[in-house]
Order: structure tokens, then C-alpha cells, then sequence
């Protein structure tokens, strides 16, 4: 299968760990130039020297999709070095674990604080980038969700589950507008279930407590295993190639069966 996306820019907030890295790493591989960015300036480091290893452009900054400023700078000065995007995904987001168990204890602020987490960027480098995707009549968008956008398990943070499916929400609309998909531009979700990162939740859960991890995966996972972010970025490649020009305005599920034992 021939994924075209030689030369493409792609752009991916977030891309420095995790499922972001995994899909800059695996677009890179196919000869795609990479744009993104990160708070960690040893992660820059890092995916600055994982993408060396291939003949494409790149650039990766540090910043905040928090910070007031740092959208729409990040995106005039990637506009001004290579003049168009192709492939937008949004990746930056979290809070899944921000707040307390109880409503009553977390304060109201941490609502918004995710929400925006969740979805500043998905507004505001929608608003910078489509532009050019308009006028090259093709263009990609995807968003990482979460299964925690579908389905609400009894251990979850509310306010994530509203952000997340605020986030579907909008991608869906976007993938009504005629006015892009008539130029050949397509927005989709994809929704993981559990995926192994380093140094984050699942990890930290399997080293609390490695017999609850096991039987979680036994019980509630029906492959027998958490993914992983490459997993994530294989579903991603494709819905930026241009084998994907019939899905549009889709919620794809990649979680091993987990939402079916919800």
C-alpha cells in the first residue's frame, strides 16, 4: 500500500513522547517533514535526534499549547519555513488523573483547565492551518480522543470525559463544513483504550501495583495486552494517506475490545 506522503508536512502538537513520537517517528519513515513541539526540553532533544535519522525537514520548539502566545506564534513561524500544512494531528491533551476522586473536592477550575487541554489546540491550529490545506484543495485532520469520550467507566474524572467528547464533537462538525470537504479534506478521530507510555499512567499503575495490572488486562482487555503508541500511529498513517479519502467525520476505536466490556 502506497501512502503518499513523501514531502508532506506534518504537523502534531505534542509530538515528543508517547503516541505523538511514535506517529512523528512513523511519518518521518515514509518521508513526511515533521513540525511539532514540547514543553520538555529533554524530549526536544530526543525527538530532534530520532528524526536526524531521516532525509526530511523538521522542526520541533519548545512551548505550551497553555500559553497564550505560543499557538499562533508556533504557527506563523511554521507557515513562513514551509508554506503549507498537509497532515494536522492533534495529539496534546491529558488531565485523565487531574483533580480527586470527588467532584465536591477538585475545584471547578480544573474543568476548564482540561478542557483547554484538551482542546485549545484543536481550535486554534485548526483556525491557522486549514487556510492552506484550503488553497492546496487536500488536506488531513486527526484527533487523538480517548475511549474516555464514548464510555465513562465509574473511576473516571468527569472532566475529562467532557472534554473528550467536546473534542469528537468538534471534529465531527468540522466534517460537515462543504466548504473543505469539497477540497478534498478530511477530519477524523481516533479514540485509544489503554496504551503503554513510559513514565505515565499505565506504567505507574503497573509499578503500584503489578498483580492489579495484570488482572485489570485479563479481565477487562479482550487481546490480552494494552497497546502501544505504535499501534496508534499505524491507524494515523492511514487516515492521512490518501487510501483514507472515503472516512470522514470518524470515531475510530483502537482499545483491544475494552469499551465492549464497559
Amino acid at each position: 500500500m502506497n501512502f503518499n506522503l513523501k514531502k508532506k508536512n506534518v504537523f502534531i502538537s505534542g509530538g515528543s513522547h508517547g503516541i505523538g513520537l511514535a506517529c512523528a517517528e512513523l511519518f518521518a519513515r515514509y518521508g513526511a517533514n515533521i513540525i511539532t513541539f514540547s514543553r520538555d526540553k529533554k524530549k526536544i532533544k530526543n525527538t530532534k535526534k530520532i528524526l536526524s535519522k531521516y532525509k526530511i525537514k523538521n522542526l520541533v520548539e519548545e512551548g505550551d499549547i497553555l500559553d497564550p502566545g505560543f499557538p499562533e506564534s508556533f504557527a506563523k513561524k511554521t507557515l513562513k519555513q514551509f508554506k503549507k500544512i498537509d497532515v494536522l494531528i492533534h495529539n496534546v491533551g491529558g488531565g485523565g488523573r487531574w483533580g480527586k476522586d470527588s467532584i465536591f473536592d477538585t475545584d471547578p477550575n480544573v474543568w476548564n483547565e482540561v478542557y483547554e487541554k484538551n482542546n485549545r489546540g484543536v481550535v486554534l491550529f485548526s483556525k491557522f492551518f486549514l487556510p492552506s490545506m484550503v488553497k492546496n484543495k487536500w488536506g488531513r485532520v486527526i484527533a487523538i480522543g480517548s475511549v474516555c469520550g464514548i464510555e465513562a467507566r465509574q473511576e473516571d474524572r468527569i472532566w475529562f470525559n467532557a472534554a473528550k467528547s467536546a473534542q469528537h464533537a468538534i471534529i465531527k462538525s468540522f466534517s460537515n463544513k462543504r466548504y473543505f470537504t469539497k477540497k478534498n479534506i478530511t477530519f477524523n478521530s481516533v479514540s485509544p483504550g489503554p496504551i503503554f507510555i513510559k513514565n505515565t499512567g499505565w506504567d505507574e499503575e503497573k509499578k503500584r501495583n503489578p498483580k492489579k495490572f495484570i488482572k485489570f488486562i485479563k479481565e477487562f482487555i479482550p487481546v490480552r495486552q494494552v497497546g502501544k503508541p505504535d499501534d496508534v500511529a499505524k491507524l494515523c498513517l492511514f487516515l492521512a494517506s490518501t487510501n483514507s479519502q472515503y472516512i470522514n467525520g470518524s470515531n475510530l476505536i483502537i482499545d483491544g475490545g475494552v469499551t465492549n466490556t464497559i
